[in-house]
């Protein structure tokens, strides 16, 4: 029986939404079956073994963080029910993953990562797996690394012909030359300043006037020296789910009612009426055609595989623009991605199986290649 691996925690603002993300995919690997590991990778990037009773409690788990600033790197440390065993890596051996506290070999066969957030979807985490010579769930080393940075992403997107809104790239070690007045003119009022590579709506604010607009850079700025600015695109914020490797398919199509303009971080996962989620979209059957289209053609210009969640506007007159893709959605009770699914008619056991399989037929198909010439 295949041993996951499900990472969850890391550096990123999206720390605490891994944590719960998480403890939904474990509840799911249990009801299948399957022997999980639970690797914990703590707000400074430090790999543990997770052992408790039970999936570890989130307050537990920042007891660990704090205590393993202080601890000896190679010994284990407990948290109220909840013990942490500091992992050492070792690429091109039998077993790659071992605790360092005795060189105890932790055998996994599938790594699961729902690290989200920057280190653990921009493929940081997926070019380690190869390293490290494991399959894993998700998409591979580029396609993450484009889903992450949305400037990057836009690139892509224009060549393919796939339309997205109108856009500036600013820098933060230029940000003194930063010209509002240049930008208004041709972006137009209001605007959306994101982070580059952030999710969940991390550091993205709409700004009104210049006021406005400089608050919102400085706080874009404290989570990336990259950021992007957008024109506001008016229409119904609908999102489609896509799973799959070389033959992709795509969900029915789901649509976010933000209470206060924009699906923020605080509509996502703090306040319990930011946003409704209208499961399936208030469109027609030809839109929905349109959009599993257009999402399906944004999954392959971005070298997606195994999932993603395309996020779009429909505007009042039937155009359709890709506002981003997000290549490790959240597996939340609530989240998106696994409720398009099952309310596709795909149960969330299926869906974890699918991925795991997906995992798998990947590292199948690029252990074929050729590595001598």
């Amino acid at each position: 029986m295949q041993v996951i691996g499900l990472l969850f925690g890391g550096k990123s603002a999206e720390h605490e939404i891994s944590i719960l993300s998480a403890r939904n995919i474990d509840r799911i690997l249990k009801q299948i079956g399957l022997p999980v590991v639970w690797i914990y990778l703590n707000r400074k990037g430090a790999f543990f073994q997770i052992e408790a009773s039970g999936f570890p409690a989130a307050e537990d788990l920042e007891k660990l963080n704090q205590l393993s600033e202080s601890a000896d790197s190679l010994s284990a440390i407990s948290a109220g029910d909840v013990s942490g065993h500091p992992l050492s890596l070792h690429p091109g051996t039998l077993n790659p993953v071992r605790k360092s506290e005795n060189g105890e070999a932790v055998d996994i066969d599938i790594f699961f990562p729902i690290v989200h957030g920057t280190g653990g979807e921009d493929g940081i985490l997926q070019g380690l797996f190869h390293t490290l010579d494991r399959p894993f769930v998700g998409c591979d080393v580029f396609g993450s690394a484009l889903g992450m940075d949305k400037s990057a992403m836009k690139i892509h997107l224009k060549e393919a012909g796939i339309p997205s809104a109108e856009y500036r790239i600013l820098w933060s070690h230029s940000s003194r030359d930063i010209d509002f007045a240049g930008i208004e003119k041709q972006l137009g009022l209001p605007l959306f300043i994101k982070p580059a590579r952030q999710g969940s709506s991390v550091g993205v604010s709409k700004a009104t006037d210049e006021a406005s607009f400089k608050k919102a850079l400085q706080l874009a700025f404290r989570f990336d020296n990259c950021v992007l600015v957008e024109e506001a695109i008016v229409g119904k914020e609908i999102e489609c789910a896509v799973l799959g490797n070389e033959d992709p398919r795509a969900s029915i199509i789901g649509q976010i009612l933000p209470k206060d303009g924009f699906y923020s971080y605080e509509s996502k996962y703090i306040d319990a009426d930011g946003a409704k989620l209208l499961i399936p979209a208030d469109i027609s059957e030809d839109q929905v055609a349109e959009v599993q289209k257009l999402a399906l053609r944004t999954y392959r210009a971005l070298y997606c595989e195994g999932l993603a969640r395309v996020d779009c506007f429909l505007t009042e007159s039937g155009e359709l623009y890709v506002n981003e893709v997000n290549t490790l959605p959240g597996f939340t009770d609530i989240s998106m991605y696994p409720t398009l699914w099952e309310k596709s008619g795909l149960a969330r056991t299926d869906l974890i199986k699918a991925l795991l399989d997906l995992a798998i037929q990947r590292k199948k198909r690029q252990d074929n290649l050729e590595t001598r010439h």
